[in-house]
């Protein structure tokens, strides 16, 4: 019976190298991303946000026959039943989820311009004279697009 030296043997054997491939996998997986950052993805994904924001105002608007407006600030936007801003607690409209008041709020090195105040009658239609352009501005700068006629929000 022959027994091989391991001593002058050399070498990795696959298992081993398959193991160091799924460990080097796993941390380019978890690294990379945090190394290269999230600054436009934070931005792109507020913009997504905010523009289902204003799609939900309109809907909700339509859903209770009323109007609901979107105070649009700097760093977020809520939804109310009355112009005035800041809103009142007692006027503020509740979200998706039922939740009171309804906000989104910019993450940091985001912006929204221009602070506004959108308003969105019982049928739908916005109080706007014109197409509106909401900016997102972070890392790059994301458009949110609103028909004057019917409200459609785009980007």
């Amino acid at each position: 019976m022959a027994y091989l030296n391991r001593g002058s043997s050399r070498g990795f054997t696959i298992v081993e190298l398959i193991l160091v491939m799924v460990i080097a996998g796993i941390l380019a997986a978890v690294a990379v991303p945090r190394m290269v950052g999230r600054a436009g993805f934070d931005t792109r994904g507020f913009a997504d946000q905010l523009a289902a924001t204003v799609r939900f105002a309109q809907k909700l608007a339509v859903a209770q026959r009323r109007d609901v407006f979107v105070q649009l600030t700097a760093n977020d936007a809520t939804l109310c039943y009355i112009p005035t801003t800041p809103c009142p607690a007692a006027s503020r409209a509740p979200g998706p989820g039922g939740e009171k008041p309804h906000t989104v709020s910019a993450p940091g090195g985001v912006a929204i311009a221009p602070a506004m105040v959108l308003g969105f009658n019982a049928g739908g239609v916005p109080d706007i004279a014109a197409q509106l352009a909401i900016q997102v501005n972070g890392t790059g700068t994301h458009t949110i697009l609103i028909e004057q006629e019917t409200g459609y929000v785009h980007d």
